[in-house]
């Protein structure tokens, strides 16, 4: 093929599945924009002062308990979120253990990674992807100051690619939507970056 010759796509895989998965795996309004760079810092910074993106709220810390393509893995790293409009902008910088992250920055270079849907029933929703074939790559659990962030990563690569994140965030043991209140609570208990 020369060059500027664009190779048309093969068909798209068919999946089959009942309506009632089809309704548990409809997603809501997307809630994340997620990045992987190799310095949330900096980059917070930047997108800051140049594009006016902020205030940021950095923190540090390790996955409670992960699963990297079904092995048990301890995932360290920063991350860094702001607030674009109803959406949230997400900075992940690894700093150990192994993640898609990582597989993602060694294979493509920083740039975007995942989309991010917040959710309130995380364990029907993976019921309803093992059900239809959807596989697992990356699943954890963070906690912080009573904030607890269940998550899962989606193999969504192949169609798209772009990974799919479903994000189930508890307060003291209460659903919440990570809505930009939360963010601005969380600044108290984080790095501020920004006015």
């Amino acid at each position: 093929m020369s060059r500027g010759e664009r190779k048309e796509p093969g068909p798209l895989p068919r999946v089959e599945i009942s309506e009632g998965v089809r309704k548990r795996l409809r997603l809501p309004a997307l809630g994340q924009v997620g990045f992987v760079v190799r310095d949330a810092a900096a980059t917070a910074d930047f997108y800051q002062r140049v594009f006016g993106i902020g205030p940021w709220v950095i923190s540090e810390g390790e996955t409670v308990r992960c699963t990297n393509r079904g092995k048990e893995t301890t995932v360290r790293g920063k991350v860094a979120m702001a607030q674009a409009g109803p959406v949230q902008l997400e900075l992940v910088q690894i700093v150990g253990g192994e993640s898609i992250h990582l597989e993602h920055l060694e294979a493509k270079g920083e740039g975007l990674h995942h989309l991010g849907f917040f959710v309130r029933d995380l364990e029907a929703r993976l019921r309803a992807c093992r059900e239809a074939g959807i596989e697992v790559l990356q699943r954890g659990s963070l906690k912080q100051a009573g904030l607890t962030i269940e998550y899962a990563y989606l193999d969504t690569l192949a169609i798209g690619g772009v990974i799919f994140e479903y994000i189930e965030p508890r307060l003291a043991g209460f659903p919440v939507g990570m809505r930009p209140w939360v963010l601005k609570a969380m600044n108290r208990l984080g790095t501020l970056v920004g006015p």
